[in-house]
């Protein structure tokens, strides 16, 4: 497979049974100047980061999450380029938690990566979360 963000995104996709927005206004952050960031994905009102950098920069995706207006959160953070990947998810759920209500929110450690994909694993893993945060696919 090799791409990270490839991964992610086909992810998204078999959790949400296709349901994920990955493009438009359903996917956009606004700082207040120039154009919107962006977070990879949403699905009802679930904001989703897939991310698979070093932990500095995960913890500013993190940043995106937050100023996101959909009211729940969900990380998913592919073990690649976080020098340890168990403690990027023990800050990124404490930032979280300052800003967001535990019930509101999701920090996810997956399993697989573009490169060693465990997509069947990372999907029930998905599945589980978004089902915490009130997400069903339809039947």
């Amino acid at each position: 497979m090799g791409s990270h963000d490839e991964y992610g995104k086909q992810l998204l996709h078999r959790a949400t049974d296709g349901a994920a927005q990955h493009y438009g206004p359903s996917v956009e952050v606004d700082y207040g100047a120039g154009l919107p960031a962006r977070i990879d994905g949403a699905v009802g009102d679930i904001a989703i980061e897939v991310e698979s950098r070093t932990s500095k920069q995960v913890r500013g995706a993190v940043l995106d999450l937050i100023c996101h207006p959909g009211p729940k959160k969900l990380l998913l953070l592919l073990p690649v380029h976080m020098q340890n990947p168990e403690v990027t998810a023990r800050q990124c759920k404490n930032a979280l938690s300052r800003f967001i209500p535990k019930t509101d929110f999701r920090v996810v450690l997956l399993s697989g990566t573009g490169d060693v994909p465990a997509l069947e694993k990372d999907t029930f893993v998905v599945q589980s979360a978004l089902r915490d945060l009130g997400f069903s696919p339809r039947a």
